[in-house]
Order: C-alpha cells, then sequence, then structure tokens
C-alpha cells in the first residue's frame, strides 16, 4: 500500500514541481506558523494549448478581476493478489484583482491517513504578503515584497497546464463549437489522445544513494503512460483565457501493467469584474520567525535599543 501511495504523490509532486518553489514555501510557511508578460494576451483559435498556460496575471489583464476554483482528483489502483486503491484530493481557490492584489487558498488530502492532509492560504494586497498554513493564523511576511506570494498563486492556478504537461505532446485539442460562459462569447474544444503516443521525456536516472521513495517516485516520472483522456475547453474566444476545462484521464506506468492512475480535474472561472470581492488583508500577527534569543532578552530589559525601519516600525530581515 505505502508504494501505491507513493506512486500517487508522485503524480500530485510532479505538477506542484512545476508549479511552485520549495524553498519558496519554506520562506513563507517558516516553521511554527500556522505566467507574466505584457499587455492582454492574443487568441490564436488554431493553437488553443496556449490558454491551458496563461498565467493569473494575464487572465487578470484579459478578464479583470475574476474568481476561480480548481479541483483535481487522483485515484491510484493496483490489481493482483495485493490489489490496493489510494485516492487524493487537491482543492484551489484564487481571487485577483485589476491592481494586482491576491489571494489563493489550497488544500490537499494526500490519502495517506488521517493527519496528512495539508493546507495554505496566502494574501496580498497593499504592499504587504500575509500567509498562514491552515487553520494557524495569518502572519505578516513584510520581507517576501509579493514575491514568494504570486509563486504559491502561481502554483494553484497552474494546475491544468502541470496536468497539460503530465500528457505531453500526446494531448490535442479539437475545435467544437461556440459556447457562452459569464456572458462572454467562448471557442469549445475538445480534448484528445494522440494516436501515437510519444514515450515521455527520461528524467535523470537517480543516484545509488537515492532513497526508495525517490525510486519509486522516479519510476512513475520516467514510466508514465497516457491511456486515455476526456473533456472540454471553454476559451475566451477574444483573449483565449481559459473560462472552464474539464479533464479526465487515465495512466498506467510502464512495466507496471497492474497500475492504474486515474485524474479528474475540473477548473472554472467563478465570476468576473465587478461580482468579484474585494481583496483586503486579514487579521494577522507580526512576523516572528526569529527565535527569541540574547538580543530580544537585552531588548526587554532596556538594555538595546530595538532596530526601526521607516516610520519606527521593525525593520525588515535583509534579503
Amino acid at each position: 500500500m505505502r508504494r501505491l501511495a507513493l506512486l500517487l504523490s508522485c503524480a500530485i509532486l510532479l505538477s506542484a514541481c512545476s508549479r511552485g518553489d520549495s524553498d519558496a514555501r519554506a520562506r513563507v510557511f517558516a516553521p511554527g506558523e500556522a505566467g507574466h508578460g505584457d499587455g492582454v494576451p492574443t487568441f490564436d483559435p488554431d493553437h488553443p494549448e496556449a490558454a491551458l498556460a496563461l498565467s493569473a496575471d494575464a487572465v487578470a489583464r484579459a478578464l479583470g478581476a475574476f474568481a476561480w476554483t480548481g479541483a483535481v482528483d487522483w485515484t491510484v489502483t493496483r490489481a493482483g493478489d495485493d490489489a490496493a486503491r489510494v485516492h487524493a484530493i487537491e482543492r484551489h481557490a484564487v481571487r485577483q484583482t485589476e491592481t494586482g492584489d491576491f489571494e489563493v487558498k489550497a488544500e490537499i488530502d494526500p490519502g495517506l491517513g488521517p493527519g496528512a492532509e495539508t493546507g495554505k492560504q496566502v494574501v496580498w494586497t497593499g504592499g504587504m504578503t500575509y500567509a498562514r498554513a491552515l487553520p494557524a493564523s495569518f502572519r505578516e511576511r513584510p520581507t517576501d515584497h509579493g514575491r514568494d506570494a504570486r509563486r504559491f498563486r502561481d502554483e494553484s492556478f497552474g494546475m491544468v497546464a502541470a496536468l497539460a504537461r503530465l500528457y505531453g505532446p500526446a494531448l490535442r485539442l479539437e475545435a467544437a463549437g461556440e459556447a457562452n460562459a459569464l456572458g462572454r462569447t467562448a471557442r469549445r474544444y475538445r480534448f484528445l489522445l494522440a494516436k501515437a503516443d510519444p514515450a515521455p521525456a527520461a528524467a535523470p536516472a537517480p543516484g545509488a544513494s537515492a532513497d526508495p521513495d525517490t525510486k519509486i517516485r522516479r519510476a512513475f516520472l520516467d514510466g508514465r503512460v497516457p491511456l486515455s483522456v476526456d473533456g472540454e475547453l471553454l476559451a475566451d474566444a477574444r483573449t483565449g483565457a481559459p473560462l472552464e476545462v474539464r479533464l479526465s484521464g487515465v495512466f498506467g506506468v510502464k512495466d507496471q501493467p497492474g497500475v492504474r492512475a486515474t485524474v479528474e480535474l475540473l477548473a472554472k472561472v467563478q465570476a468576473i469584474g465587478g461580482a468579484v470581492h474585494a481583496v483586503v488583508a486579514p487579521k494577522a500577527l507580526p512576523d516572528e520567525r526569529k527565535p527569541a534569543g540574547p538580543s530580544t532578552a537585552l531588548e526587554a530589559a532596556g538594555l538595546k535599543k530595538r532596530e526601526s525601519g521607516p516610520g519606527g516600525e521593525p525593520a525588515d530581515d535583509q534579503e
């Protein structure tokens, strides 16, 4: 069962590794705490795959303020005498204004049992990052300057592009007429699997000292085989902004005929313009990632002047 769970977690981690930065995660969610470009996107109807890779900033330039939700369910099964099944769920939400302020929330249940669930929430507004690991309180992140906050937003909003990368060149989009979404004209495209599925690009082989978990994950990365895909994309007819994406599919694993990974994804823009609530700063605790030490004790005793930044506020850490 543990090996199967690792294969499933690998599918999620493969997406995450292309959507985020582990160092950034460590900086924003410190221990003890709770697609860019300029201008409005230009859409080429003959190349709709570009819509799947648009960043949150690009969508905000295209649509104005928007609220978006995304969910993906992974189920990995293994047939045979040691049959097993593991189910994992990701839930994401992004709200962004035309000014660039945003809020992102992500919750993941990796299917590894009680206590394995994780969640995060980040707000960027008024030039300040606020972050928390759910369900802890928000804390200010004055030294972030929005850098890592944007990385976390892109990690969530990029879930569709990450899944498309799992398919690679095997994923195709076929025009299927027009539709209407949120009062806007949209182009509809169906997902198809290419007849000649190219083998996924080989990842670097793990070193001899790699731990067993790493080897299992690498086996999935190297051996994943797209078996089926279904679903559709609704892209804004003018800008290509992805208004709705539904995708379901199945992956096999090379040299493991009994293993199947099934994925179900739904990502949708829920509201645009004036229907989107403003992003406001949450009630937050000050940034206290530094452990208390002699300097803190001296300050408390009045023997050391606390360093202050402009306006008398505690100075930010230097990066």
